[in-house]
């Protein structure tokens, strides 16, 4: 068993799928997403540490498990656990259920994960560890109004030949309502296990150049992306575009990274006009 990496890209998602920071309800999770290469028959064990950083107000938070994918835009969908080709929520089990937190205390939770013998195919799988909780939302004027909240850790399990393969499709400028220009990128993976990318957009006029760094941009196995991120006010149209990403999960090289060819886009293109979309990172 190799663990690939931990990271701690901040998530959290509400009743109806709606997302919010986990400190809107004062909670704290390490790490919020955990990727593993997993062989058939191999158990494995992952700590995660939810952290009550309210001052004042003690929290009661019930913990579950879910299927989770991404949508075009990059947001996350969650669907009851086992219901999908993709799930691993069968291959999890985690104590406890249950936790009431007190102001700035921290428990941890023992997710233990033991990959069948037999499986159908290689590639990702995944599955979410939920915790939840029932507060009362305060609105002025309102009183007894409650919302649920959930903040996730979210596993991706990669068996078997695995291949991450993205790249990019197309791209394009779009200019918003308030005359901003914003860059659009569908980028699409064939392969069968998750794509991570991280590089620049390198922006070129009259000489003079500017960066804009792209980060855990991920696209799921056989899956698109359609990202849309902002473009410096003041890009003139004769301004070059060039996106240099790399894959920093690809299984299948040594290093475990690969660069996609570089791809180019015309400031000048920038079509009708569109508004500015989030982007968010799991």
């Amino acid at each position: 068993m190799r663990i690939l990496s931990f990271r701690t890209c901040l998530l959290a998602a509400a009743v109806g799928l709606a997302a919010f920071p986990a400190w809107t309800f004062g909670i704290g999770l390490q790490p919020t997403t955990v990727e593993i290469e997993v062989a058939p028959g191999e158990r494995n064990r992952q700590v995660v540490n939810i952290a009550n950083v309210h001052t004042e107000k003690t929290i009661s938070l019930t913990l579950g498990l879910a299927d989770w994918s991404l949508d075009d835009n990059g947001q996350i969908q969650l669907s009851p656990p086992d219901e999908t080709d993709t799930s691993a929520a069968g291959w999890a089990r985690f104590s406890p259920a249950f936790l009431t937190l007190k102001p700035g205390e921290s428990e941890q939770v023992i997710v233990d994960m033991a990959t069948p013998t037999r499986l159908s195919r290689s590639g990702d799988f995944r599955f979410a560890l939920l915790a939840s909780t029932v507060l009362p939302e305060e609105r002025a004027g309102q009183s007894g109004v409650w919302k649920k909240y959930q903040i996730a850790t979210l596993f991706y399990l990669t068996a078997g030949s695995a291949k991450s393969e993205a790249a990019i499709t197309n791209g394009s400028v779009s200019v918003s309502e308030t005359g901003a220009r914003n860059l659009h990128l569908g980028i699409e993976n064939s392969g069968n296990a998750h794509a991570r990318l991280q590089g620049v957009i390198e922006i070129n006029a009259g000489g003079a150049s500017e960066s804009v760094p792209i980060s855990n941009l991920v696209v799921l196995h056989e899956g698109r992306r359609d990202y849309v991120t902002r473009l410096p006010d003041d890009l003139p149209d004769n301004a070059s575009i060039e996106v240099r990403l790399s894959n920093i999960f690809a299984p299948q090289t040594n290093g475990e990274t690969l660069a996609l060819p570089p791809f180019s886009v015309s400031a000048s293109d920038a079509p009708a006009t569109e508004a500015i979309q989030a982007e968010p990172t799991p």
